[in-house]
């Protein structure tokens, strides 16, 4: 049964040798909404993302995706997320286009006319990334290759780990229009990255994610730049 949030995470838990990484991560995403994870270096952020996207599983607490839970419902609820955690999926051997397509595949959508929408959205189809082989992207042509990965099944909630990172600046406008064009449709979505002002262009509210907890959201006019790039820098 699906309610108004389509992401709900309880009291969340996860350790690492020993050692809890999240203490007792809690927040929900309505639609519409885009939040940024922002924290310093090690204090979970990939590791969240990675047991929203099914990658990891917690010691305590729970997920739910468009009011489901449980490992059997969340996999079919995945189904309608778009994720960029981790290495973006791709055969070496194969250029971006055929591994966007065979990517649709496996969600079972293989619009061939949307793939080739969104490759001209993310200018992949009109420069010669559309043909390399994804081993032999360089990073500002990774960046737009992943974001278009995650976004191959017209999903309805967002997890991007650090999307507008390697963007350059006129990448960043183009990807951030159409961010901000799928959020105003009802899209929801979780960003993290290192630049507080790159993730103010798409996230109006920002989870603090600290020593394992997260508190807001607050808004993100109200972060300080200086005071979160000098606290998310340490080791």
């Amino acid at each position: 049964m699906e309610t108004d949030e389509i992401l709900k995470v309880t009291h969340l838990r996860k350790a690492y040798g020993g050692r809890d990484v999240l203490k007792d991560v809690t927040f929900s995403l309505a639609p519409g909404t885009a939040a940024a994870l922002i924290g310093p270096p090690g204090t979970g952020k990939t590791t969240l993302f990675r047991i929203i996207a099914g990658m990891a599983f917690p010691e305590e607490g729970s997920i739910s995706i468009f009011g489901r839970s449980g490992e059997t419902e969340l996999r079919k609820a995945r189904q309608q997320v778009g994720f960029l955690v981790d290495t973006p999926f791709g055969k070496k051997s194969f250029n971006a286009e055929k591994n966007l397509l065979l990517l649709a595949g496996l969600y079972g959508k293989p619009d061939k006319q949307y793939i080739r929408l969104l490759m001209k959205r993310l200018r992949i189809r009109e420069t010669d990334v559309g043909s390399k082989r994804v081993s032999l992207l360089i990073k500002a042509e990774q960046a737009r290759y992943a974001l278009a990965a995650a976004l191959v099944n017209k999903p309805r909630l967002l997890i991007l780990d650090e999307p507008l990172e390697d963007m350059h600046t006129d990448d960043l406008e183009m990807v951030c229009t159409l961010l901000n064009e799928l959020r105003e449709e009802g899209t929801a979505m979780l960003l993290s990255g290192s630049s507080v002002n790159r993730l103010r262009l798409v996230c109006s509210q920002a989870l603090l994610l600290s020593e394992g907890i997260v508190t807001g959201p607050v808004s993100m006019s109200t972060v300080s730049t200086g005071t979160i790039l000098d606290d998310t820098q340490q080791a």
